[in-house]
């Protein structure tokens, strides 16, 4: 055969493709959960092409197979025209999520985003000390990781519709927190720090702040990062809430405000389950009967 293919050949698809306009430099999305949906709502319109596509091909290899120059010539140039529309479809879905993620999700926009996700959904959703509260879940956003942490659960579905509804979830199971087993801790770790100051002030009442407890509890490097100062707050309002307050050995357990007390690195203030600010500074146990 001793015809040459012109610029509209098979062979020369690529030389003919003009490339399609983007966007290079990254952008500010209006909102993650708006990118997100305009990707899954074109995701599926690319998906429904490609079938398209798919079947041209199986036409041009039919046509080639019988050797109908004709239609074969025909459904080269469909098939040409098909693949360069899915290919700058796919650009523009792509660009989408052409903007700097890590300092979306460090900075306040997201917080904001999911503050706002929530309202609309119906869920209470409280931000305080770097960490996002929905009673009784604490969340907190792992920006260099593209994630999240959902009570110490690591969460890498960001979407904020999503996460919502994740925290929903958590929110209907059964609580974990055992307010005996807190605190029975509780108790032991302020025994030996009031002992420590005299044998003599065990079961005597005395007001040892809450926070001395805790950097007992955490004595070790891995035990703070594990058990932070906002999942200890929690814990302490949770067993206050529970209205547990009698050790197996016979104490009574009273939380102390921080009336006076002025310094707020001293201090535990937690989101309570309506909203409003709660503030500890100590615990004492007195002897019963």
């Amino acid at each position: 055969m001793s015809e040459s293919y012109d610029s509209e050949s098979a062979s020369g698809v690529l030389e003919a493709v003009e490339p399609c306009s983007s966007t290079s430099e990254p952008s500010k999305p209006e909102s993650l959960e708006q990118a997100l949906a305009g990707i899954e709502a074109e995701a599926g319109d690319l998906v429904k092409t490609t079938k398209q596509v798919m079947a041209s091909f199986k036409k041009i290899k039919d046509a080639a197979k019988v050797g109908d120059l004709v239609k074969l010539r025909k459904l080269l140039d469909e098939g040409k025209s098909a693949t360069l529309a899915l290919g700058c479809d796919f650009l523009k879905t792509q660009e989408r999520l052409n903007f700097d993620e890590a300092n979306y999700l460090a900075g306040k926009d997201f917080r904001q985003e999911l503050l706002e996700t929530a309202q609309h959904m119906g869920v209470n959703l409280y931000e305080h000390d770097g960490y996002l509260f929905s009673y009784p879940v604490l969340l907190k956003i792992l920006h260099k990781e593209r994630a999240v942490s959902i009570d110490r659960i690591r969460e890498s579905r960001l979407r904020p519709s999503v996460l919502v509804n994740r925290l929903k979830e958590v929110q209907n199971k059964p609580l974990r927190f055992k307010p005996q087993t807190f605190l029975e801790m509780l108790y032991t770790a302020y025994s030996l720090v009031v002992a420590g100051r005299g044998k003599h002030l065990v079961g005597k009442g005395t007001v040892i702040p809450l926070l001395e407890l805790y950097q007992l509890l955490t004595l070790l490097p891995w035990q703070a990062s594990e058990y932070n100062r906002q999942e200890f707050g929690r814990d302490v309002y949770l067993l206050d809430k529970s209205g547990t307050i009698s050790t197996k050995n016979g104490h009574r357990a009273n939380f102390h405000a921080s009336t006076g007390v002025r310094d707020v690195s001293k201090t535990l203030t937690v989101i309570a389950q309506g909203g409003r600010e709660k503030t500890y500074y100590g615990i004492s146990f007195v002897k019963t009967g």
